[in-house]
């Protein structure tokens, strides 16, 4: 009888013992998912494992050849003005800088400013853009680190005056500068940091451009590294500067106007000259002469 029992607490034994060693192998398991295997950071890649892309850094600017050194541009030069849910929207200009519309002397958009659209997929995007010059084609967009883009261009129809331009080929652009507006000088005096509605935090840049025989005033909006946004293209006089600058409501729209007053340089004693650009819902300034409405 001593016997069987003896037999017996070691069967209970043993099964004990691995019921024990089959506990730990279970609490080493979730040791291993919960403290040990590592979790991939938030944020920090798309769902298909590419690294997101902050296309914020590629918005607004405008965009230029970047082996052009100044003088005459006869490239293509772009911007992007949104990129959200796989689509992007944008201007593209054939053969000049590509400044977004400033209403002067009517309230019609340039004909030469052609419309830039097509959908995105992580650092490429495939566009399509035309202008009501005659100028039509695609573009593949990829987006580069170090403030750059890669474009393939290919036209499918020139306008008139572009058919001997060779327009089609691998480019990589570069955000449009102060530094390449040549003999330009900023009055510190009359440039600011401005948030400017839809812009953003921005620098109102108020200047001259003195080629020597000749000055006129020139004023931007830009972004922290001088890089251009905006130009005021209005008809300001040449031999005059800038005397003063603001930026408020004036219209009452909710939207901040831009106030510019130059006089004539060897003639202080001449009247002043009062320059009103209303701001419109898109970001797009018009001088206060024209018919807004």
């Amino acid at each position: 009888m001593k016997k069987v029992n003896l037999t017996a607490i070691s069967i209970i034994s043993f099964i004990i013992l691995i019921v024990g060693l089959a506990g730990c192998g279970s609490i080493k398991g979730e040791s291993e998912i919960s403290g040990v295997m590592p979790t991939k950071p938030i944020n920090s890649l798309s769902e298909n494992g590419i690294k997101a892309i902050d296309y914020n850094q590629y918005l607004k600017k405008i965009w230029v050849v970047k082996s052009w050194s100044g003088g005459a541009y006869d490239y293509s030069s772009f911007f992007i003005s949104r990129i959200e849910n796989r689509v992007i929207e944008g201007k593209l200009s054939t053969g000049s800088i590509a400044y977004p519309d400033f209403f002067f002397y009517s309230l019609e958009p340039s004909k030469y400013l052609g419309d830039l659209s097509g959908t995105v997929n992580n650092s490429v995007a495939e566009c399509q853009f035309s202008d009501k010059v005659g100028n039509k084609g695609s573009v593949a967009l990829m987006f580069k680190e170090n403030d750059e883009i890669e474009a393939k261009i290919k036209y499918t129809n020139k306008g008139e005056a572009y058919k001997d331009l060779p327009l089609d080929g691998n480019y990589i652009f570069r955000p449009y500068n102060l530094t390449d507006i040549k003999d330009f000088i900023q009055l510190k005096e009359h440039s600011f940091a401005i948030d400017l509605n839809s812009w953003g935090s921005v620098n109102f840049v108020s200047g001259e451009v003195n080629h020597g025989d000749k000055v006129y005033p020139a004023v931007y909006l830009t972004n922290e590294h001088d890089d251009i946004l905006y130009k005021f293209q209005a008809s300001f006089k040449t031999g005059s500067k800038i005397k003063q600058a603001s930026i408020k409501d004036i219209n009452n729209d909710g939207l901040k106007d831009v106030m510019i007053t130059t006089e004539f340089i060897d003639d202080p004693g001449a009247e002043s000259i009062e320059w009103i650009f209303y701001q419109m819902s898109n970001g797009l300034f018009y001088d206060s002469e024209l018919n807004g409405n």
